[in-house]
């Protein structure tokens, strides 16, 4: 299911304030009714936030345009979750890559 939403919201969704943006995670509750899905943003703060609001103001058109392409009795429903994860680990490591770096580099002198 993650592949099916990430393939409509870079084929069919076309809102400018979506930027670059990674799937986390999707949680799909037991029934199949509800899909929780995390999902985060590169960029500033103010960009990520934008990014949201336009992947929030798309969820009706991306639930239906995934109904369409699943063959389940009912349309899950679906709920963005802002995650912020993954990017705040793709921080760390960058920090602990400058931090060696410029001790290294410093020793150089």
């Amino acid at each position: 299911m993650r592949k099916e939403i990430e393939e409509i919201i870079r084929r069919n969704v076309s809102d400018p304030r979506i930027g670059f943006f990674t799937i986390t995670y999707v949680n799909v509750s037991p029934d199949l009714k509800h899909v929780k899905v995390g999902i985060s943003f590169m960029g500033s703060s103010t960009e990520k936030e934008t990014g949201f609001k336009g992947i929030k103001s798309a969820t009706g058109y991306i639930q239906h345009k995934l109904g369409k392409k699943l063959f389940l009795k009912y349309t899950p429903s679906i709920e963005f979750v802002f995650d912020e994860r993954k990017e705040y680990r793709i921080e760390e490591l960058l920090s602990e890559i400058r931090k060696e770096r410029d001790e290294r580099d410093k020793g150089k002198d």
